[in-house]
């Protein structure tokens, strides 16, 4: 999407007009006080002590999201675990900016499983790749922490149903990282789809596009610009890597773009996009519960697509661009959602685009919103008719990209990753029973959906033929997995 800065101003002041946001309450963050976020989200200023926690995984969405964005009046990180040695550096220094001359108390474990046999961490955060999620979740579970474990929820679909059945059998929390639903901004995207000012919605065109390969610079097929292909940090050199599960040094520093330790395009970058996809057409499922329409989280009826390793030339083993369509069913109003990831050309960046009967919503790499009314130009600016939002609504999304500075991010510039462990420690300090109705906004049964979905795009990709999706699937209670299921790979 193309636009030019008298039309971003307009849209951007569209979007704000229609949910109550002035120009400078986004610049400054001022209806940003301590506790807007709790009000807006649901949950109170945590009382008593912070709850103490332990980060199992001090790598990038460690440090950058868990430890830079923690609020400490709600969550106390007491202890951290990583095998190697460069995080736990980098994880050392992210303490000592969050908490000052008491971060060297900060106990570190290589074997976590040491650190959960310690009984005063009540909360476990998981941010280790993607294939070391279900065992480490399970046995935080079982030594009875709660835990908020990054997306995507597992590599494996059993998995997933192994953790959501771990937490109902040790009545422990279950949050999945899913920040869309702690984020300003998606809520207010979603209040708008509520109140009918985009009308109807058919279609959504969700993207995640980067260059990964300087610019075209010779030699770049190697990966030497890739960001998930780094080289071997020296200090990690001496790992032993096959303690832990990996066949090589190098696919523990590359797990990413392994099918054994990783998942891709779809899991690290489409799963986010696809969730929130979910968010907007269940808003529109709201917006016409009046007509029947059900108010649940809203999943594809079918999906296919392309994935090909079209540029790269090293051992990469996934995907390097990513194609698929998406098929909703009669509560979703039939919409189709395109999407695509790629790894050499950033000019769109990412974001979704929600094309509705009455206007158009953009969000622009979770720091810019856009609204454009059908009928009127780009740069036409709009007063709404229709009804202002005035308070919560019931699920979101995510933000503007976290800042280099570590400190706790105001309201509206949040990603969701502070509200999402704020909110899990005050369930857990209120004494909300496990079991009970109040939940994370992206629990374990949300977070089960969402993998079946991006699991099974990787399956479209992979048997290059579309998938129609089976309830089965998605019932934690039942053993049926698409990875197995022969109309997917074939009867033998």
């Amino acid at each position: 999407m193309v636009l030019n800065d008298k039309q971003r101003q307009a849209g951007a002041d569209n979007f704000r007009d229609a949910v109550k946001i002035s120009r400078r309450q986004m610049l400054t963050g001022a209806v940003a006080i301590p506790s807007a976020a709790a009000m807006y989200f649901g949950y109170e200023e945590l009382k008593g002590e912070p709850v103490r926690a332990g980060l199992i995984g001090t790598g990038n969405q460690g440090c950058y999201a868990h430890i830079a964005q923690s609020n400490p009046a709600y969550v106390d990180i007491v202890a951290f675990s990583d095998i190697r040695p460069s995080n736990q550096a980098r994880a050392r220094q992210y303490f000592r900016d969050k908490y000052g001359p008491r971060a060297d108390k900060v106990q570190l474990y290589e074997d976590y499983h040491k650190m959960l046999e310690r009984d005063d961490i009540e909360m476990i955060i998981i941010a280790l790749p993607l294939f070391l999620h279900a065992p480490a979740t399970i046995a935080s579970l079982k030594a009875g922490k709660h835990v908020l474990c990054e997306k995507l929820m597992a590599g494996t679909v059993m998995e997933c149903k192994e953790m959501v059945r771990a937490a109902a059998q040790y009545k422990r929390f279950l949050s999945i990282g899913h920040q869309r639903h702690y984020s300003y901004m998606y809520a207010n995207a979603r209040s708008l789809i509520e109140q009918g000012v985009l009308g109807d919605i058919r279609h959504i065109r969700a993207f995640w596009h980067r260059n990964q390969t300087g610019n075209g610079a010779p030699g770049a097929e190697d990966g030497r610009f890739d960001s998930w292909y780094p080289p071997v940090p020296k200090e990690d050199a001496g790992v032993d890597f096959q303690k832990f599960g990996y066949d090589s040094i190098e696919q523990m520093i590359r797990w990413r773009v392994d099918p054994k330790t990783g998942g891709g395009l779809m899991v690290e970058l489409g799963s986010h996009q696809l969730d929130a996809c979910s968010i907007f057409l269940q808003a529109m499922g709201a917006a016409h519960a009046a007509e029947g329409a059900a108010h649940h989280h809203i999943l594809p009826t079918a999906v296919h697509g392309t994935g090909l390793i079209s540029y790269f030339k090293n051992d990469r083993k996934l995907p390097d661009h990513a194609f698929l369509t998406y098929e909703y069913g009669p509560d979703a109003q039939n919409a189709v959602v395109m999407y695509s990831s790629i790894s050499t050309n950033a000019f769109d960046g990412y974001g979704e685009q929600v094309m509705g009967t009455k206007a158009t919503l953009i969000l622009l790499q979770e720091a810019e919103a856009y609204v454009f009314q059908e009928g009127a130009g780009k740069d036409t600016r709009i007063n709404w008719a229709e009804s202002r939002v005035s308070r919560a609504m019931a699920d979101s999304g995510s933000t503007r990209a976290w800042g280099a500075a570590v400190g706790v991010a105001d309201t509206l510039t949040s990603r969701g990753y502070r509200e999402e462990q704020e909110h899990l420690a005050w369930l857990i300090r209120s004494g909300k029973p496990a079991d009970g109705p109040d939940q994370p906004r992206c629990n374990g049964l949300i977070g089960l959906n969402d993998a079946v979905v991006t699991l099974v795009s990787n399956l479209a990709m992979d048997v290059r033929k579309r998938i129609v999706f089976k309830p089965e699937w998605f019932d934690p209670a039942s053993d049926a997995v698409p990875e197995t299921d022969p109309d997917v790979i074939g009867k033998t």
